[in-house]
């Protein structure tokens, strides 16, 4: 008898192991996931081919049925109640097998990629620190309600039904292995809204796009070598299509209701003309796999960076072409938002492609998911971005859109340059004042450059400006002809306020 019960309780120690034939859920369904509130949640996995499965939930009676293809896969359309903290189940069962999801919370989930800068973890690396990161580390356990999911690195020449991505929930234990970016977003998000959010991190350091669009949205850029995706002697960070198949696929069947994007860095010498247009067609691409419209999508700009260096062949100020490249696709894509980062280098950072201050990309993101996302209509969480510049002689005036309130007060304006025809340019101080019915400008003085025919702000590689909203957030830079005040149109008049 003891001999059965030591044989017995070596067996319940042994970890259990499925075979092909057994139930279970998918990666991203498990243990301590975050559900999108009020919507049909899929809840999807493996059995048995042909099974019947059956999937129940804690928040209601009754399930719901999935019959699970030839190979095993299956998933049920569960609808998710308004967000909460309490815990759920989450239960899937056929034949004699069951499987359950437990801390199950309901609340809001994002998909987070890009490349190094939003893989980087809140702990931070070698010589790359998360500015702040002890503090955030030690507290981050009063975020009940934020839970971080990391897909593991898979490349694949063909879409991929699963990943590997258990999720975890925010404590000093796992969050500095969390995506900074994505976990200040999270936990400044829940905060925000007061329910929890879950946010899954599919990204890969020094990864181009190309990498993360499918093989058949890339044949319509033929710039882009489809037969690099099965050549060995390719870095996989370069290989078309590869990661979309390991790791976006597979992770789209999960239902999500955003989407933050920080990549670029990696193109900024490889396609770069072409980065406005491929963005444009991952975001359409996306967006269809996800199957939940025209869901918000995010993108950080690329931080002020010293791109040339001599050793890897990256191009010099072809930074400025793919922020540039990067508004022209904020402006073309629907439900869109850029993250403005041009104030979060510091000057020693000039060298480091991996800056310290995460916190403020996260609570941007937030502000503009709370925008986009949320309702928040009235929360001016946009960058000035420049809407038209006039030149009068020597006098250069630069108009703004999203700075109603003007901008914030210095001494000096640093980060604009004008140039003649000649194309060369010179650094030139402004002054800021705003009109009625013309919104805030900037007005430069161009004793350097009399016929002055266009202006740039922060253009370059490496340029930090102090043009900020009075919500303190930086212009965004770029570079455009100027008009002669003639052409300028006439100001729009407001009707006055009536008092009654």
């Amino acid at each position: 008898m003891k001999k059965l019960i030591a044989i017995a309780l070596v067996a319940l120690s042994m970890p259990f192991v499925l075979s092909a034939g057994n139930l279970k859920f998918a990666g991203l369904v498990g243990d301590n996931m975050v559900l999108q509130q009020q919507t049909q949640a899929r809840i999807y996995g493996i059995a048995a081919p042909r099974a019947t499965v059956t999937v129940s939930v804690s928040w209601k009676s009754g399930s719901v049925s999935a019959k699970a293809d030839a190979d095993g896969h299956w998933e049920a359309m569960v609808q998710t109640p308004a967000a909460t903290f309490d815990p759920q189940t989450v239960t899937a069962r056929s034949g004699g097998e069951t499987v359950v999801a437990k801390n199950v919370l309901i609340g809001e989930v994002w998909f987070c990629s890009g490349q190094s800068n939003m893989e980087m973890t809140l702990g931070g690396g070698n010589g790359t620190p998360v500015e702040g990161s002890l503090e955030e580390i030690a507290l981050s356990g009063q975020y009940k309600g934020v839970r971080h999911a990391t897909v593991k690195k898979v490349t694949s020449l063909d879409p991929e039904y699963d990943v590997d991505a258990p999720w975890q929930v925010s404590n000093a234990m796992n969050s500095p292995r969390f995506g900074a970016v994505a976990y200040f977003f999270a936990s400044r998000l829940s905060k925000a809204l007061d329910v929890p959010v879950g946010v899954i991190n599919a990204s890969w350091g020094g990864s181009n796009i190309e990498p993360w669009m499918s093989k058949e949205s890339l044949a319509d850029f033929p710039k882009v070598d489809l037969a690099k995706a099965a050549d060995q002697s390719v870095n996989a960070m370069k290989k078309p299509y590869v990661m979309y198949n390991g790791m976006f696929k597979p992770s789209s069947k999960y239902t999500v209701n955003g989407i933050i994007w920080y990549q670029g860095e990696s193109n900024v010498s490889e396609l770069t003309e072409d980065y406005s247009e491929m963005l444009q067609t991952m975001v359409k691409t996306w967006r269809s796999d996800f199957g939940r419209g025209d869901i918000p999508f995010l993108i950080v700009e690329l931080p002020p960076y010293e791109y040339y260096d001599g050793n890897y062949g990256l191009q010099d100020e072809h930074g400025p072409i793919i922020r540039e490249q990067q508004f022209k696709a904020y402006k073309a894509i629907e439900n869109c938002a850029l993250i403005g980062t041009n104030d979060l280098t510091y000057d020693y950072e000039r060298y480091q492609v991996h800056p310290s201050q995460k916190r403020q990309i996260g609570e941007r993101a937030c502000f503009q998911a709370m925008r986009l996302a949320y309702g928040f209509d009235a929360l001016p969480a946009m960058n000035p971005e420049a809407r038209a510049a006039y030149y009068d002689g020597d006098k250069v005036t630069v108009y703004f859109d999203n700075a109603n309130n003007g901008f914030l007060g210095y001494d000096e304006i640093i980060g604009f340059e004008v140039a003649g025809e000649a194309g060369h340019f010179h650094a030139v101080k402004g002054e800021t004042g705003s009109a009625f019915g013309d919104g805030a400008f900037v007005t430069l003085r161009t004793k350097d450059c009399p016929e002055p025919r266009y202006v740039r702000y922060c253009y370059r590689d490496f340029m930090v400006g102090n043009l900020k909203s009075a919500s303190g957030l930086p212009t965004i830079p770029f570079q455009m002809e100027l008009k002669p005040i003639s052409e300028k149109p006439a100001p729009v008049m407001r009707m006055p306020r009536r008092n009654n």
